[in-house]
């Protein structure tokens, strides 16, 4: 077992072994809690070490900062020698999480897209498209949003080459869940890929990165706090993040670290940055996503233009509001 908690929670359930693959401080600075060695998985883990020891370098960047209940033990770590090699993260999982069965990754998968189609198809079919019924209609939305969160995490294993032994299966499933959820499917596969390899970089972190003081970003929030107020500062936040954080990730690379600064998830030459997030080959792939994303957008405008607006937001919007919310919740907590 991997013993492990980190200075920004990511939410992700490979984050132990992006914090194995990204510990070098050298590279811009990793905070982590104490690791413990692992073992084998039928041995029983170790006792993590508790070393009390704080970079220099980062001491003196953080010695301002207020500490929370925890007075400051998320910026203690240990040495480097005492991390885990990613051998020893790999040989403590049992082999049996390896398989790709196909078949069973196919079965979930239209398990997820039937109970999601059959909560819109039954409410098409039993609730009136009035104003009385918008009680019914939230309740609507927040259920199937919450369902259709299943065809997120389907796609999410697809990106992560974990769906399937077969390449050909796997991104095609991932790429036609995630543009029916208006999710460009290779741009987020690489972003992704770069998030888990740079977890905790304060520079080159794809997402959730802390704002970095004497950086726009950071001097902004921290101005903002100052001026707000704990309370008020930590709803704004909130509701920031819930309400307009996943599109403004993918259209502006928000919470993402300096390194690259303003990037787009459709356009691949948006990037401010001095380190591409789409290089090479993956720019091509970016388009390919927007045909997908853009198809389905067209399927909607003909679907409002025959049915009108106010079904498309209540069928459709309105559960993918809350499916969004579902899967921000997903990503930060799941760890």
């Amino acid at each position: 077992m991997l013993s492990t908690a980190s200075l920004t929670c990511t939410g992700c359930m490979h984050i132990g072994l992006s914090a194995v693959k990204s510990h070098n401080l050298s590279r811009g600075g990793r905070l982590h809690w104490p690791v413990s060695k692992l073992t084998s998985h039928s041995q029983k883990p170790s006792r993590a070490t508790t070393r009390k020891t704080v970079c220099p370098a980062a001491s003196s960047a953080i010695q301002d900062i207020p500490h929370s209940g925890l007075e400051g033990q998320a910026l203690r770590f240990p040495t480097k020698d005492d991390f885990p090699t990613r051998a020893e993260v790999l040989a403590s999982i049992p082999e049996d999480c390896f398989e790709k069965d196909t078949v069973k990754s196919l079965f979930y998968a239209a398990l997820s897209a039937a109970m999601t189609l059959s909560c819109g198809l039954l409410a098409f079919a039993y609730v009136p498209m009035k104003l009385a019924y918008l009680p019914t209609w939230l309740a609507y939305a927040a259920l199937t949003g919450t369902i259709g969160t299943g065809c997120w995490v389907i796609a999410h294993e697809c990106g992560h080459n974990a769906f399937s032994k077969n390449r050909f299966i796997q991104d095609a499933v991932g790429y036609l869940l995630h543009s029916l959820l208006l999710v460009p499917y290779f741009s987020w596969q690489r972003s992704h890929a770069v998030h888990h390899s740079r977890t905790n970089h304060l520079t080159e972190g794809e997402t959730h990165v802390p704002y970095v003081k004497g950086e726009v970003k950071g001097s902004l929030n921290l101005e903002l706090h100052k001026r707000l107020g704990e309370g008020p500062f930590a709803i704004l936040q909130l509701v920031a993040h819930l309400v307009f954080g996943w599109p403004a990730y993918l259209l502006t690379g928000a919470t993402g670290g300096s390194a690259r600064g303003v990037t787009n998830h459709f356009i691949p030459s948006i990037n401010t940055g001095p380190i591409e997030l789409f290089p090479g080959s993956w720019k091509k792939k970016v388009w390919l996503s927007d045909v997908g994303v853009v198809g389905f957008v067209a399927i909607l405008a003909h679907w409002a233009y025959n049915s009108g607006l106010a079904t498309v937001a209540a069928l459709y919007f309105g559960r993918h509001l809350c499916f969004n919310r579902s899967s921000s919740c997903r990503q930060e907590f799941q760890n």
